[in-house]
């Protein structure tokens, strides 16, 4: 009986594709409708890629980390070769105070529809590849690494134009208590350039389409609320969903300010005051916690700017990794208006 290898790709454009298939399904999910996701982890990356090939990966949203003494001690071990991190402690400001000062403090560029908004960030993600016995689809092994990038996206404003997607592969990192596999390095360090064509449909996280999203926290919520969430409790799907808005985006100030409030009004979340951005920037997490892990958005400190994300393990056995492992990490770096987007010259664009 022979095994297979099935990797089922994620909701996440921040990895880069592993096929031609892989390829034409993320362009097709970046310019397209928003599609159904499914998610092992709460934070997880805008832009799904539905693909129906044999073998893809399946990218999830962790990230290297270890295990710690204890809520709010510094832990003395490492694992893989990572530094110790800390579990989340608890702040005693509100997540509604926290949001409230990064809804006052949001701030509109303005683009016109003919510009191009261009996000930088850093990111670091999980790779998880499934062998499945061919006959009857029982897992029978599993692997999982790291996935780290350097990524800059060019989306047109009104969502009419090409846009363009740089990412700039890093080397692979072992995932915490898991031997780094051959199949880590597959994937070389270097620069990879991409289309991002609209093929005559306007995305949903276009700003003009953003624009339409409701300006009062009632509305914001309702919307949260309202988008499919499959069987994913509906309070997870919600906090799923603000990161979605929130990621390689630029939403006007007003839906932003508005997305603030109604994030603060999603049951279980809460405000730790030590948070950290994939960039190092330290900043305040107002999250929750979904499938053994506490998801937090990160804001800086003073101004609330949003800074990035960040996933810690707070329950070892439901995340299968050490207690207190980093298992998400982002930053978004700049935010910016453009006149025009690089020309990219890729064989694997294809619209239909």
């Amino acid at each position: 009986m022979n095994d297979e290898i099935e990797m089922v790709r994620q909701a996440r454009p921040e990895a880069a594709p592993y096929s031609r298939e892989a390829r034409l399904a993320a362009r097709r999910a970046l310019t397209g409708p928003a599609p159904r996701r499914r998610r092992p982890y709460g934070i997880a990356l805008a832009g799904a890629l539905a693909v129906a090939a044999a073998s893809v990966v399946a990218i999830g949203t962790l990230v290297p980390g270890t295990r710690d003494a204890g809520p709010g001690s510094v832990s003395t071990a490492s694992v893989g070769g990572q530094a110790p991190v800390t579990l989340p402690k608890i702040a005693k400001m509100s997540a509604e105070e926290v949001l409230g000062r990064a809804a006052d403090a949001v701030t509109d560029l303005h683009p016109r529809d003919d510009q191009f908004i261009k996000v930088t960030s850093e990111t670091m993600y999980g790779a998880f590849q499934v062998s499945l016995k061919a006959e009857n689809g029982d897992q029978v092994g599993e692997n999982r690494y790291l996935y780290r990038t350097k990524r800059a996206i060019w989306l047109s404003a009104d969502g009419t134009r090409d846009g363009a997607l740089k990412i700039e592969r890093l080397a692979p990192r072992a995932y915490p208590g898991w031997p780094l596999p051959k199949e880590a390095n597959e994937e070389k360090p270097g620069t990879e350039w991409n289309k991002l064509p609209t093929c005559g449909r306007v995305s949903d996280t276009a700003y003009t389409s953003l624009k339409k999203l409701p300006e009062d926290a009632e509305g914001m919520r309702a919307y949260l609320y309202s988008r499919e969430h499959g069987d994913r409790p509906a309070d997870a799907a919600a906090w799923t969903a603000v990161g979605d808005l929130l990621r390689e985006t630029y939403m006007p100030a007003a839906q932003r300010a508005a997305l603030f409030k109604a994030a603060a009004t999603i049951p279980g979340v809460t405000v730790t005051e030590d948070a950290e951005d994939a960039a190092g920037r330290k900043g305040i997490g107002v999250g929750r916690e979904s499938v053994g892990v506490r998801e937090d958005i990160v804001f800086h400190p003073e101004t609330y700017e949003l800074l990035g994300e960040r996933g810690i393990v707070v329950d070892e056995k439901e995340a299968k990794a050490p207690l207190g492992s980093l298992v998400a990490s982002t930053a978004q770096l700049t935010v910016s208006v453009e006149d025009t987007a690089p020309e990219v010259d890729d064989p694997y664009v294809r619209c239909g």
